[in-house]
């Protein structure tokens, strides 16, 4: 049995992040969506936090700096990132401080629910 897990979801496309907020939710995990950098900094701060999926260009702070900034706080976060952009110099900071992975978007539902169940085995 796998367990289920505390997810947090970090998007400024409300849309987007609601859709897969509920697709982690019918797979019967806690979800925590959050639609800007700060919301997901203070999510962390709030909740016992098992895994985000974090979107990388947002207006105001960026996922990754928002990564950053939890890492320094929680070094045992784990993160993966969602990107519809060539943000290579993001993601390559991003990976060099333990980001887990990069989806593209629009991301594949099965891809993303995969991970999630690696992650509560």
């Amino acid at each position: 049995m796998t367990r289920i897990l505390n997810v947090l979801v970090l998007d400024d496309d409300a849309e987007n992040a609601d859709s897969i907020a509920e697709l982690f939710a019918s797979d019967d995990h806690h979800v925590i969506v959050a639609y800007n950098g700060q919301e997901a900094i203070e999510a962390f701060n709030k909740n016992k936090v098992d895994v985000g999926f974090f979107d990388v260009m947002m207006p105001g702070k960026n996922g990754v700096d928002s990564f950053l900034e939890i890492k320094a706080a929680f070094p045992q976060a784990r993160i993966y990132f969602m990107t519809g952009y060539a943000a290579n110099e993001l993601l390559d900071k991003a990976r060099e401080n333990g980001a887990l992975g990069v989806f593209n978007k629009p991301t594949d539902p099965s891809n993303l629910l995969d991970v999630l169940e690696q992650e509560a085995a």
